[in-house]
């Protein structure tokens, strides 16, 4: 999982996130990617007063342990960071945050995110579990839905994520790129059906992430060297043979 960036500041300003300005009103914490950019309230160009810190997964393993009793006791069942997430605050808070973060970043963060919890106990307890699991989320999202007649990019949208950011961590979970992967996925679970069920092939396709027969067939073709019904064909002429194999051994006296 990419860095959780916090901004804080007495003075509004603007936050660019994935190609959007986010507004920040003045004396809030803001929890966002660590790709986001802070700008002065004025736009692109204005200076900003807004501090940032950046924190991995490590610290949140590190932290997790120091307020796991603070944490709500239902976990979000898919949670997706949002853009922006903004915890209204004081000047006397924000005056503590600049002072641990020039002697105590760890204990910032511990001091932070306490605050956060008593203001916003849902998002936030499902965000440090996200933080703690890294991509484990991503994956068996998309382990559970890989015969989906989903794209890539659909992927991609679903964790709000660009799809070089999603191909990057695919390759580097499965060491293949998402494309290839999901269709080497969907032709082996196929092919199983079609060995194992008296399905039609199309519901077979449909079943198996492919929009339509054509587009199956040929997918398979290359993939297995034969077409769909080909190998359906063999798999039942080879269980024939094996079961009349013994009665021709006992007809032949062995």
């Amino acid at each position: 999982m990419q860095n959780v960036r916090f901004l804080y500041g007495k003075e509004p300003g603007r936050v660019l996130v994935r190609g959007t300005l986010h507004a920040i009103p003045a004396c809030s914490i803001v929890a966002t990617s660590g790709e986001a950019v802070a700008f002065g309230a004025c736009g692109l160009s204005g200076e900003t007063h807004l501090h940032t810190i950046d924190f991995c997964s490590a610290d949140f393993q590190r932290l997790h342990p120091e307020i796991v009793d603070l944490l709500a006791e239902t976990p979000h069942l898919r949670f997706v960071p949002e853009p922006v997430r903004i915890v209204e605050t004081s000047g006397g808070v924000l005056d503590t945050l600049s002072l641990l973060a020039a002697a105590a970043p760890h204990t910032l963060l511990r001091f932070l995110y306490a605050y956060c919890l008593a203001l916003d106990r849902g998002y936030f307890s499902a965000l440090v579990r996200y933080a703690i699991a890294g991509d484990a989320d991503l994956f068996a999202f998309i382990d559970a839905n890989c015969l989906q007649q989903w794209s890539v990019e659909r992927f991609a949208r679903e964790f709000d994520m660009p799809v070089r950011k999603f191909n990057v961590l695919f390759h580097e979970k499965y060491g293949m790129p998402a494309k290839r992967w999901l269709l080497e996925t969907r032709l082996s679970r196929a092919r199983e059906m079609l060995l194992s069920t008296s399905m039609r092939v199309l519901d077979i396709a449909l079943e198996c992430g492919f929009s339509n027969h054509a587009h199956f067939t040929d997918s398979f073709r290359k993939r297995f060297l034969c077409n769909p019904t080909q190998i359906r064909l063999q798999a039942t002429r080879t269980i024939e043979r094996n079961r009349l194999a013994p009665a021709e051994s006992v007809h032949n006296g062995e």
